[in-house]
């Protein structure tokens, strides 16, 4: 399985506007979740537990995953991607014709959007 932006972007938002722990996200199917949900806990994003296994040999999609508060970078995710207008311009601009890429150059990217759309970019 392979990380799904469109999948983080949605448990992210939800996470961020539940009021209790999340173990799963509208829209997004039960395996993705679990699995994005780990990487969001392994990149610093949230916090959250996970059970390894998924209950078959070998697999890399957790048996459970549990979601409790978004982190300060979580935060700062959130807020930049909760526009939907940036985020498919980020996803026309980088996630799509890059093919390859990190969430590092996701992740400056849209702060460079937001900072354009305050008039912090250093442009008249």
């Amino acid at each position: 399985m392979d990380r799904d932006m469109d999948a983080i972007r949605d448990i992210v938002l939800a996470l961020k506007e539940s009021k209790t722990v999340i173990n799963s996200a509208e829209g997004v199917d039960e395996d993705t979740f679990k699995f994005n949900a780990m990487l969001l806990i392994e990149a610093g994003l949230v916090l959250g537990k996970t059970v390894p296994g998924g209950g078959r040999e070998g697999s890399v999609i957790p048996s459970a995953a549990v979601l409790f508060r978004l982190t300060w970078d979580g935060y700062d995710f959130a807020d930049s991607i909760k526009e939907d207008a940036v985020w498919e311009k980020a996803k026309k601009h980088i996630l799509i014709p890059a093919g390859s890429w990190t969430f590092g150059i996701l992740s400056e990217y849209l702060k460079q959007e937001l900072k354009a759309k305050f008039g912090l970019d250093g442009r008249p």
